[in-house]
């Protein structure tokens, strides 16, 4: 299910129901908030869909049920527990609670700025340098047994430059791609307490890593623009996040 919501004379959306629903706990919609989604005939006020039928799921009651912190479904509250003022489904108790031991709580997610991020992204950047470098230290010494390229073969020496840049590129990729997956930080956010998440706090499946990744290049291309961006998002995403449906959130 997807919703739309109006900020000011603007339509935002598409937005996912978890989306939604997060939307909803961080006061970003409020109960006068104009809403719309398939099925309704007309944009209503948020409070009135929460009344209307078509919002509640049947077979149960509007009054008897609560909306899961984790997933944004509504479910029965005798099958939810609840816990410091948020309701979590039974099914879905054990990510909730795998979530406040990496700390990362759902519905609570804080964004990390602009320059939290640029530090963590320097520190990146001079890990991959530096491994970079002695990886075209051994390269050179590997070929031409000095340390680096040799001129003389022009044939050999654009060859070899092309064979160091994929190399540099699988590096950064499997850097990105294996920190990522694993802990869902660079060693970069991980030394300032950073994660990247989806909007719901959930892991980055890995095809998603992947493409971030290369969406940060044109992030990076447009005269780094889409990395200023975190300053001007209330979510405080970049260009890439934006891009890959990611979120970067403290953990301390």
């Amino acid at each position: 299910m997807q919703w739309f919501y109006a900020e000011g004379n603007q339509r935002v959306g598409p937005v996912s129901e978890a989306e939604f629903q997060t939307l909803v706990r961080n006061g970003i919609i409020k109960n006068e908030t104009l809403v719309w989604r398939q099925g309704m005939a007309n944009w209503l006020p948020y409070a009135e869909t929460i009344s209307s039928s078509a919002a509640t799921p049947a077979g149960f009651p509007q009054e008897d049920s609560e909306v899961c912190a984790v997933s944004g479904k509504r479910y029965p509250k005798r099958e939810m527990i609840e816990y410091q003022g948020q309701w979590i489904s039974a099914e879905h108790r054990d990510l909730f609670f795998q979530r406040l031991r990496e700390g990362v709580s759902s519905g609570n997610l804080v964004y990390a700025g602009f320059w939290i991020r640029f530090g963590a992204k320097i520190i990146d950047i001079l890990i991959l340098w530096v491994v970079g470098v002695l990886l075209n230290l051994l390269l050179g010494l590997g070929v031409s047994g000095r340390g680096h390229y040799s001129p003389s073969a022009p044939g050999m020496f654009f060859a070899l430059m092309g064979l160091a840049f994929t190399l540099r590129l699988g590096l950064q990729l499997g850097y990105y791609w294996y920190f990522l997956g694993a802990h869902d930080a660079t060693p970069g956010k991980m030394a300032l307490g950073l994660k990247v998440v989806r909007p719901d706090g959930s892991h980055l499946s890995n095809g998603r890593i992947v493409g971030r990744f290369f969406a940060e290049w044109v992030s990076g291309l447009i005269l780094a623009i889409g990395y200023i961006m975190v300053a001007f998002d209330e979510e405080k995403r970049a260009l890439h996040d934006q891009m890959c449906d990611t979120r970067v959130i403290k953990t301390r």
